[in-house]
């Protein structure tokens, strides 16, 4: 009896340490609170899209986190929110790409793995933009004919026809109006901000001059209407530019007579009003220099005049608004950039910022390229995105300069210069 039972005893011993062996060599797995490195999370996405990363853990609302780069197969990526809950990634490449995030809560600290395996998108992705979602112009010369509005035409039929002339490979122009009017339009794929690179372009019909009287200038310029660009990601995945906007801080930005917060109102004009004709330069004569009225929020007032060149429409209102009585914009206006270097108003110079803007450098030049690492929030503060989705670009200029009329920014098209295979170094 003695040696059955001390036979049983010895087998729930055994059992036992058995049982206790495999919990410990097992806790780790079991237990993703605990040290070491053996979870690995695995996310599996496309090349130009965001996906968000985590780590698998059970940690309070105060724990902190460090994510940093283990082994990446490509550096054509981004990773941001590196001490958030949640990381941001997307790339332009395939491949596998391994991250370790380092989280410390209450004393304790534990590591994980992060995969992402990125493979190619299923649909050939477009470099140019695939949808306007708003056009909002301000008034000006030339916001009737670029794109064409007609009498009666409606607010959504212009939108269409500003889609057609902007969503496509070779675009045709579209006018912003003066101050203030702007255009939103969106990708089919996300724009990856990459790391000391250029990300993408908006294009315009900006040119240097061939000839400035002033020989000493020190500014490049010729035709350049600055319209300062905003960008956004979907981060709600709704396919709607309705998340924040973030602010793309160009060269103009840091300069002494910036205003931020901006406001103007335009008035329409009253279609019976007798014109105040002026002088002209050449051909171009001023039809009504007190056409259409306008004040900002800094105590000025002012008119844009009315002027016959370019064969433009007379009519500087849009015309899907004949109803509506004033309209205002807001916004960073840049400091005026036209100068009369003939001195007798005759030869107009437009210097162009450093960089940071659309319609302010030739599509051919480095600097009409953006780097999304410019981006700011509304208080001025610098962002990291990991790519964008939506872009508004909005005139931020307002002045007249001379004959040639009020300031207007022109967009054309915009570019994926990361899809298109332009390589272009950041300032």
């Amino acid at each position: 009896m003695n040696q059955r039972f001390l036979k049983y005893c010895h087998v729930l011993t055994l059992a036992f340490f058995v049982i206790s062996l495999a919990n410990c060599s097992g806790g780790d797995n079991d237990n993703p609170d605990s040290g070491g490195e053996s979870v690995t999370n695995e996310f599996k996405t496309t090349r130009f899209s965001i996906i968000s990363l985590s780590a698998k853990t059970n940690v309070s609302a105060d724990a902190l986190y460090n994510w940093t780069v283990e082994s990446v197969s490509s550096e054509n990526y981004s990773l941001v929110n590196t001490t958030s809950k949640e990381a941001l990634f997307a790339s332009t490449a395939e491949g596998t790409y391994e991250f370790k995030v380092v989280i410390t809560d209450k004393g304790t600290t534990q590591t994980q793995k992060v995969t992402v395996i990125v493979t190619a998108e299923t649909k050939e992705l477009k470099t140019f933009i695939s949808k306007v979602f708003e056009f909002k112009p301000a008034p000006g010369q030339f916001v009737n004919d670029l794109p064409v509005a007609n009498d009666g035409d409606s607010a959504d039929r212009v939108l269409t026809r500003a889609n057609s002339y902007l969503a496509k490979k070779n675009g045709d122009l579209i006018s912003l109006g003066a101050f203030g009017g702007y255009v939103v339009f969106g990708f089919d794929h996300s724009i990856v901000n990459l790391k000391g690179k250029r990300d993408f372009r908006v294009l315009g019909n900006a040119f240097w001059a061939e000839a400035n009287p002033n020989q000493n200038a020190e500014l490049r310029g010729g035709s350049s209407e600055a319209g300062v660009i905003m960008v956004s990601y979907d981060k709600n995945k709704n396919g709607l530019p309705d998340d924040e906007w973030y602010e793309i801080e160009g060269a103009g930005h840091k300069m002494e007579k910036t205003i931020r917060n901006y406001e103007i109102t335009y008035y329409r004009p009253d279609p019976n009003k007798i014109p105040v004709p002026g002088g002209g330069t050449g051909t171009v004569t001023f039809t009504d220099l007190e056409y259409i009225y306008w004040k900002d929020n800094q105590g000025k007032d002012g008119y844009l005049a009315q002027n016959n060149a370019y064969n433009h429409s007379l009519e500087y209102w849009p015309k899907w608004l004949k109803d509506q009585a004033s309209i205002t914009f807001k916004g960073t206006r840049l400091p005026d950039n036209a100068v009369d270097e003939s001195g007798n108003g005759s030869y107009y110079v437009q210097y162009a910022f450093l960089y940071g803007y659309a319609d302010n450098a030739p599509n051919n030049d480095d600097d009409s390229a953006i780097d999304i690492d410019w981006a700011i929030d509304s208080t001025g503060k610098k962002v990291q995105l990991p790519a964008i989705d939506f872009v508004k670009v909005y005139n931020g200029l307002n002045q007249q300069a001379g004959w040639l009329g009020e300031t207007s920014t022109e967009i054309m098209g915009a570019t994926d210069l990361h899809l298109s295979g332009e390589n272009i170094p950041t300032r």
